[in-house]
This record gives C-alpha cells, structure tokens and sequence, in this order.
C-alpha cells in the first residue's frame, strides 16, 4: 500500500513537473521536434541503454565474473528501475541487487554486498572527474546558481564518502550493531559473523587491481553514453555548449536523483534543476525546458523506467520468485 506521505510528494513532484509547461513557448515546439528529428531520439534511447550495459559490466567484472553477463544486466536494470520506482536514493535499488546476486546461488549475501558497495564506490569516479572538469563552468553561474550549486556538489560529495567510510569500516559496522543490540536487547551474533565477512571480502576485493580497472574504464563509458544524449538534442537545435559544461550539467542533473526526497526519480526537482542550469549557461529558455523534457524525463527516466520494468520481471521469473 503506497504510503499517504509518498503519494502526497509524488504528486508536488508532478506539479512541479507540469509547472515548467507556462515558462515552455508551445509554438516553438513543433520547430523544435522537426530540427531534432527522429533519427537523434532513437540514437539516444540505444545509447542510454548501451550504457546500462557498460554500467552491469562493470559490476560483472568487480563480482570476478561470477554471475553471467546477462544475470549482471537483467540485476543491474531492475536495480535502476526500483531507484526511480522507490523514492530511497539508491537504497532500494542495492538491496535489490544483493537479494537477487544471492538467489542466482553463485555468491553469498555477504560478498554480493561487498561487490555491489565495490561498484558505487568504482562509479563515483567518472562522476567526480566530471564535477571537477566542469566546475569551472560554475563561473558562468556567478551572482546565479553558483553558490548552491556548490554548496549542493560539497555536501553530497561530504555525505557520500562518510557513507562509503562507515559502510566499508568493520569498526563502525559493529558498533553501530552493538548499538542496535542495546536498544533492541537481542543478541545479533549471526549479523556479527556477516559483517565480518564481508568486510574481510570487501578489504580483499578492493585490492584486485585488475577488477577495480576493468569496472572503471567500464564506469567511464556508461558516464560517457549517459552524457550523449544531452549533447546530440543540444547540437540537433544548433545549440552549442562546451564538453565541461554539458558533463557539470549531466552530472548536476544526477545528483538531484540520488536525494532522497521522497518522490519518485526526484520529478519535478530534477527537470527544473537541469532546466535553470541550461537557461544559467545561456540557452534560450523554450529550448532549455525541451531539451531538459527529451533527454531526462523521456530519453533517460521513462526509457530506463520501461526497460528496467521489462528487465525485473524476466529475472524474478529467471530466478523464480
């Protein structure tokens, strides 16, 4: 049953969304969807979906090709798809994917766990590279959306390696269980062992070399596919933008996903995020708006929304839940 709380945010995150349609000259539309043409769109749908198999065989190399490539994509898709369903930031994707590593009965809980930790930490990389390529197109931003841009790209990026610090650390791992024991008053030693094993699998994993460079270089081209879309629907209008400003942009516009705010794919949120980015920067606000409606509510969430539903239910059948 859909909580009253979460209905009630999906639906400002619909408002929001149906807010940006009065800044958006309708009339400009129909030159707009002729320029662009169909050829573009369906380049972009195979790209983004191209880059979630970059993005899966990532995770089959870091797990040490213990699950099959297309186990790795169907997990990895369903993964993305519960992101944009459950409005928990990356959470109930995860959980996901370890549940599902583990019926597919080639490793335990503990080591998908650590695979999967592995990979969020490898896929923050080519995200960090491109916040740092183009934080100098926050200059473009002064007296604008410099100052929260920043301030939003420092605290997530302050949050995100204290969550890898703690969640990869056995120390802070069992304290926070010793705690959970106090207040609970059960004895959790079954959880102990786990934590164990998977932090002895995690410290073991992160020392592959091979592994770590494989997913890495797989991380960078799922970054670079994901990107794509953007620059061809910018270059179809004859809208030019320089490579750091469209990966600052892209990269933004992935941040406002993984906040959990409790609506679903952060709708509303993530379309005006990436919209004033692109009016910030210099494009004419009927463009931005379209450009931001094509490439990320249509080519990248409703595509992996679509793809990620149909990848979910071949794998529950696969694994046979």
């Amino acid at each position: 049953m859909v909580k009253k709380g979460t209905l009630i945010l999906t639906l400002l995150g619909i408002i929001l969304f149906l807010l940006l349609f009065p800044a958006l000259d309708l009339k400009k539309v129909p030159a707009y969807v002729e320029r662009i043409g169909l050829l573009p769109v369906v380049i972009s749908f195979l790209l983004i979906n191209i880059g979630v198999f970059f993005y899966s065989l990532g995770w089959y190399f870091i797990s040490g090709r213990k699950i099959s490539v297309l186990d790795s994509f169907l997990i990895s898709y369903s993964a993305l798809f519960m992101n944009l369903l459950i409005p928990t930031g990356s959470t109930s994707g995860e959980a996901l994917r370890v549940y599902l590593a583990g019926k597919t009965g080639k490793m335990g809980n503990s080591e998908a766990l650590s695979t999967v930790i592995a990979h969020r930490i490898v896929m923050t990389v080519p995200f960090l590279v491109c916040i740092a390529l183009g934080i100098s197109s926050l200059s473009k931003l002064a007296g604008n959306l410099f100052i929260p841009s920043l301030m939003a790209i420092t605290l997530i990026s302050i949050g995100t390696l204290l969550i890898v610090k703690i969640s990869t650390t056995e120390k802070y791992l069992m304290s926070i269980l010793s705690l959970i024991e106090r207040i609970t008053k059960k004895n959790m030693d079954r959880m102990r062992n786990e934590i164990k094993e998977y932090a002895e699998t995690f410290s073991n994993l992160m020392k592959d070399r091979r592994r770590l460079v494989e997913s890495t270089l797989c991380s960078f081209a799922n970054w670079l596919l994901d990107m794509a879309p953007i620059f061809i629907y910018l270059w179809s209008l004859g809208i030019q933008i320089d490579l750091f400003s469209g990966a600052f942009i892209y990269s933004f516009s992935i941040l406002m996903v993984l906040i959990p705010l409790g609506i679903p794919g952060n709708t509303g949120v993530r379309e005006w995020a990436m919209a004033s980015l692109l009016i910030a920067m210099g494009v004419e606000k009927s463009a931005a708006i379209f450009i931001t409606i094509i490439s990320s509510t249509v080519t990248v969430f409703l595509n992996e929304l679509l793809f990620g539903f149909i990848c979910y239910i071949i794998i529950l059948k696969k694994v046979g839940k």
